[in-house]
């Protein structure tokens, strides 16, 4: 078993590996993806791909799966390929694409397998899935013993729970991200840590419908803010709401009513959600000025490979301003966040704490459910 996961190794002694590379060799132009890589891989073991920006993780699923050859090396597979990435691309002729979800795609790709005799190649599975379509998959992968699988990915919670080893290509080293920050706000003259923002009552509906509503709470200075849940437009559209207040210096921050209050000497810095690791670091290449001491980021994760995240998360722990963010990745929210909002359409689920004990919380589930109607 993993140490802290839940998928136990079935290969006993003398079982014979499903997958076997030996000296593995790739060049794409004048680029050098793979020189000499070999590993084995067994009957029902889970192993994760690693790896930095351009190290070929997907591109060794790709030649797992026979649609790139090597230039070099030798590739042995005993077993039925099964290839799903991220955005589970699969003949739903039957149904409509635009009217299933992450999850229900996914369900539908992995249905009917035959754990002895499939091989899974999962790319970036936890793509698009929320918390619960992370735990669902999950427990697919550690239910199924005999099924192995090879996973190429970034998102730490779901290796350390799925796979019983990883296996790193490329350079593990990157130049860490440094994030400054602006002068803090004073103490209050009663010594409290000042207020740096207040949200009362915010409404926001799209065709007739509430993405947020009766949304207010009050943001310290130093305070690390998650917004989670599965109402991701909900999410984005209140991040988006508060840099626009800020920015417009527009207390209703577009919303149908309430009012958003910062205090002053808050000097914001908003990352929208960016689709490419360049821009990415564009973005956080602007907070070097150190001109910010409260950041609202969305998504910052989203394209970025395992050793950035874990630069960013790094500065973002050691940034002694205030942030607000929303995030896909479970191990990036742990190690930040020190409140967790679920944002809802009927409200929020607010409480003091880190991701993992919000989720268990058993109070917290109930606000859940009464919030969803679930």
């Amino acid at each position: 078993m993993t140490a802290g996961g839940r998928c136990y190794i079935l290969q006993a002694k003398g079982v014979k590996n499903l997958i076997r590379v030996e000296n593995l060799e790739l060049q794409l132009g004048k680029r050098e993806i793979f020189s000499g890589l070999s590993f084995e891989i067994g009957f029902g073991e889970k192993v994760g791909i690693i790896g930095g920006e351009g190290s070929g993780k997907s591109t060794l699923l790709d030649i797992l799966a026979g649609r790139i050859k090597p230039n070099g090396g030798d590739v042995k597979i005993s077993g039925e390929v099964l290839s799903v990435n991220g955005s589970v691309y699969a003949d739903f002729s039957d149904l409509r694409r635009a009217e299933m979800s992450a999850i229900e795609k996914l369900k539908r790709a992995l249905r009917g397998l035959d754990d002895a005799k499939i091989i899974l190649l999962l790319d970036e599975p936890t793509k698009n899935l929320d918390a619960d379509g992370i735990e669902w998959l999950i427990n697919f992968l550690c239910s199924h013993k005999n099924l192995t699988c090879v996973i190429a990915g970034g998102d730490r919670y779901f290796l350390h729970e799925t796979c019983s080893r990883t296996i790193q290509l490329g350079n593990e080293e990157v130049e860490p991200i440094k994030i400054d920050c602006a002068q803090l706000l004073p103490p209050t003259p009663s010594g409290a840590i000042p207020i740096v923002l207040e949200v009362n009552d915010l409404l926001k509906t799209r065709d007739g419908e509430p993405l947020f509503k009766d949304v207010g709470f009050t943001i310290r200075q130093g305070q690390k803010v998650a917004f989670v849940g599965k109402n991701e437009l909900g999410k984005t559209k209140l991040l988006k709401t508060l840099a626009t207040a800020y920015q417009n210096r527009d207390e209703t921050g577009g919303c149908i009513r309430g009012r958003i209050i910062f205090s002053d000497g808050v000097k914001i810095f908003y990352m929208p959600r960016v689709y490419t690791v360049t821009a990415a670091k564009i973005e956080f290449d602007k907070l070097a000025f150190g001109t910010a001491n409260f950041l609202l980021l969305d998504n910052p994760t989203a394209c970025l490979d395992l050793p950035t995240i874990e630069a960013l998360e790094k500065s973002l722990v050691d940034f002694p301003g205030t942030i607000i963010f929303l995030d896909e990745d479970r191990a990036f929210i742990q190690a930040i966040a020190n409140r967790i909002m679920d944002i809802t359409p009927q409200g929020t689920v607010d409480r003091i704490s880190d991701y993992e004990n919000f989720l268990a919380n058993e109070t917290v589930k109930l606000q859940i459910k009464d919030k969803y109607k679930i």
